[in-house]
């Protein structure tokens, strides 16, 4: 065989099986910002964050699952699950519920965007939580204690005078 009828079969068998071993390639961007507004967090509050999703090669409306965890040393406190109609693109404000008994420190928030197929990606962002309960139960305890004390010495007091005088 010559050069050329070689380099003719070769080229032939190079685009036939290219065009066999296409394969689907989905690109799905996502991202979670954390307004900074919300940066820090009272527990038993809502905690709102932004998803932006975009979705260049999709040419019709499709359902995607968002599944939202919000997690402390890598334990699940509070989770949430909503369905989103998503064309080429999409950026939405959403919230999820801190609970109350949610310790203080840095959490993070989990997004993770599924569809029905294959498609599955994950992202994350960190904030704080202020614990509110046990602090604001010692700050209330103190107060109360130190208005009885107060109280108990200026009746202390009032005995007092009101002995002297007699």
């Amino acid at each position: 065989m010559s050069k050329v009828k070689k380099a003719t079969l070769f080229l032939i068998l190079f685009l036939t099986f290219s065009f066999f071993s296409v394969t689907s390639v989905k690109a799905l961007s996502i991202a979670v910002h954390v307004p900074e507004k919300y940066t820090d967090v009272q527990a038993g509050e809502r905690f709102y964050f932004e998803v932006e999703i975009k979705y260049p090669e999709n040419p019709t409306r499709k359902d995607l699952r968002l599944e939202y965890e919000i997690k402390k040393n890598n334990k699940i406190i509070a989770q949430s699950k909503v369905l989103k109609a998503i064309e080429t693109q999409a950026s939405f404000m959403d919230f999820i519920v801190i609970p109350e008994s949610a310790e203080g420190g840095l959490h993070v928030v989990n997004v993770k965007v599924s569809d029905y197929e294959i498609l599955s990606e994950e992202v994350s962002s960190s904030f704080q939580v202020i614990g509110e309960g046990a602090d604001q139960v010692k700050m209330y305890f103190m107060i109360l204690l130190g208005v009885v004390i107060l109280v108990g010495v200026l009746v202390v007091i009032n005995i007092t005078i009101s002995r002297r005088r007699e």
